[in-house]
C-alpha cells in the first residue's frame, strides 16, 4: 500500500488553519472589546448614580431646612410632613448609593411585575422629563449662539426658511438659471 503525496490537500489543510487562527483571534479581539465597552458603560453608570444620590441628598437636605424654618414659624403639622418627606427622600438617595446596578435591575423588575401600571406612569413620567430636557438644551445652544437678523443670515449664506429652501442663494435668483 503506497500513500500518494497531493500538495493541494496539504495547502487547503494549511489555509483552513490558518482561517481557524484568524478566526479565534478576531473573536477573542471581539470578546474584549465588548468587555471593555461593557465596563466602561457600567463606569459610567455607576458615576451617574452616585451623582443621582449626591443631588437627591442635597434635596433631602433643602427639605429638611424647609421643615426646621417651618418649625420656626410655629408650623408643626407642616414641618412633620416635611420631616417625613426629607426622611423618604434621604431613603432614596441611600438606595441609590448603597446598591449595585444589578440589584438595581433586579428591583426595578419587580416592581415593574408587581405594580404594572406604576412602572408605566414613572416610564412616562421619565420620558416626559428626558423630552423637557433635550427641549431645554436645545433652546440653550440656540440663545448662546449669535443671533442674526434675517437679512444678515441671507446675505451671509445662513438663511433657511425650514420649507426645504437652500441656505445658498441659488445663482441669478431663477431657479438656477
Amino acid at each position: 500500500m503506497t500513500m500518494s503525496y497531493d500538495p493541494t490537500e496539504r495547502s487547503s489543510s494549511s489555509a483552513r488553519a490558518q482561517i481557524r487562527e484568524v478566526k479565534e483571534q478576531v473573536m477573542d479581539q471581539a470578546k474584549t472589546s465588548f468587555r471593555q465597552a461593557r465596563d466602561s458603560a457600567t463606569s459610567s453608570l455607576n458615576d451617574s448614580r452616585h451623582q443621582a444620590a449626591d443631588r437627591i441628598g442635597g434635596i433631602a437636605s433643602a427639605v429638611r431646612s424647609t421643615s426646621e424654618h417651618l418649625r420656626s414659624e410655629n408650623q408643626a403639622g407642616a414641618a412633620n410632613l416635611t420631616d417625613s418627606l426629607a426622611e423618604q427622600v434621604e431613603r432614596l438617595s441611600s438606595y441609590l448609593r448603597d446598591r449595585d446596578l444589578r440589584a438595581f435591575r433586579h428591583d426595578v423588575e419587580n416592581l415593574a411585575r408587581r405594580q404594572p401600571a406604576v412602572a408605566v406612569g414613572v416610564a412616562l413620567a421619565l420620558g416626559m422629563l428626558g423630552a423637557r430636557f433635550l427641549k431645554s438644551s436645545q433652546r440653550m445652544s440656540e440663545s448662546e449662539g449669535r443671533r442674526l437678523s434675517p437679512g444678515q443670515a441671507y446675505a451671509s449664506g445662513q438663511f433657511d426658511a425650514g420649507y426645504g429652501m437652500s441656505s445658498q442663494p441659488a445663482g441669478g435668483g431663477y431657479g438656477g438659471i
